[in-house]
């Protein structure tokens, strides 16, 4: 762990936050903050251990905020990394973070150089069970909760090949919160990149997907997802009038038309063994295709605002849900291409272009 050396950006409420030790934290089981004293505590080692389980408390929530804090490795690392999941309720961004971050616990992005730890392990472990355990279970999970602020997910500290780790953080927001354009949203212009998740049923104008709608409720839009709306909207544009954010489109739930010529090309592959500049560029083409062709121009919202835009087919579960369980358990596909296209354009994998992502 490196010395802080400058101010971090909170991703909660935007300002800097300077490392203050009086402002050290320990969490107990309760949720309550115990104040961290390391006064007496001089081997290196056992230091360098309480604090990368500790937290340091914004100093910036006033009377009336909410209070919030941020794990110790997040201010005494490299650069960070903040990813957030964009996606009206029920299209998967739940999930598909899950499946994300199973894939990572199993070493997938190993084959690619990085290396990864947990940013807080006691939060980490707990994100484990209670999502991806489930998922991997057969269980489905439940919404994210409305709030009225914004909380990451889970976080990790990535390296390549021995360069100093940088903190990834990802946020997996509630769809009603950013349709509604509140509080939550404020956070958004301090975003470093988005995944917009796409659901094939609200999207793609094939009748072979109406039993499904039917069947789950969601019943087609013409008009986009107003929370990818949301978001392009409020963030600030470069002198292009394009968001300078990198972005992937992941069309979940991509199993539900894996028998379409485009998609059955990509989902039935697996993953390379490196980033293939080339290969990127054609899923992002034949996914633009395929949605150019079923769906309205709104869904392409995303790619149209954004200067460097991935599009990608992936399935976090690779089946319906019946119930609160998948019958046949939940097999995720290539769930990791979203991720590692966001991780090249911010400059995370090595000898991989950042300015890849337009095709």
């Amino acid at each position: 762990m490196t010395s802080p050396s400058r101010a971090r950006m909170c991703p909660h409420c935007l300002l800097p936050v300077e490392y203050d030790e009086s402002l050290l934290v320990t969490i107990d089981a309760k949720g309550n903050r115990i104040p961290l004293d390391l006064g007496a505590e001089h081997r290196p080692a056992h230091l360098r251990e309480i604090l990368r389980k500790a937290y340091h408390l914004c100093p910036h929530a006033g009377p009336g905020d909410e209070a919030h804090e941020l794990p110790v490795p997040y201010l005494t690392n490299g650069d960070p990394l903040s990813i957030a999941f964009v996606g009206s309720s029920s299209v998967g961004k739940t999930h598909l973070l899950a499946a994300i971050l199973g894939e990572v616990e199993l070493g997938g992005l190993e084959p690619y150089g990085l290396k990864c730890l947990p940013l807080n392990p006691d939060a980490h472990r707990t994100y484990l069970r209670e999502r991806v355990q489930s998922l991997q279970q057969g269980r489905q999970l439940g919404r994210t909760v409305q709030q009225t602020f914004a909380r990451f997910a889970d976080g990790l500290l990535v390296s390549a090949r021995g360069a100093t780790p940088r903190p990834v953080v990802f946020f997996d927001l509630a769809g009603e919160d950013l349709a509604q354009d509140g509080e939550v949203t404020r956070f958004l212009t301090g975003v470093d990149a988005f995944v917009f998740v796409l659901d094939p049923l609200r999207a793609l104008r094939m009748p072979s997907l109406d039993p499904v709608r039917e069947q789950d409720g969601l019943p087609r839009r013409d008009l986009g997802d107003e929370a990818f709306t949301t978001v392009l909207n409020r963030m600030e544009r470069l002198s292009s009038g394009l968001v300078g954010a990198p972005a992937a489109i992941a069309v979940n739930k991509s199993d539900l038309v894996r028998f379409e010529p485009a998609v059955d090309r990509w989902l039935g592959r697996a993953m390379p063994p490196r980033v293939d500049r080339e290969a990127l560029r054609a899923e992002s083409r034949d996914a633009y295709a395929f949605l150019a062709h079923h769906a309205s121009r709104a869904w392409l919202k995303p790619f149209d605002d954004c200067a460097r835009c991935t599009l990608h087919f992936v399935a976090a579960t690779g089946g319906q849900a019946r119930g609160d369980r998948f019958p046949h358990g939940a097999r995720s596909r290539r769930v990791l291409a979203p991720l590692l296209s966001i991780f090249a354009m911010c400059g995370l994998l090595p000898e991989a272009d950042p300015n890849e992502g337009r095709g």
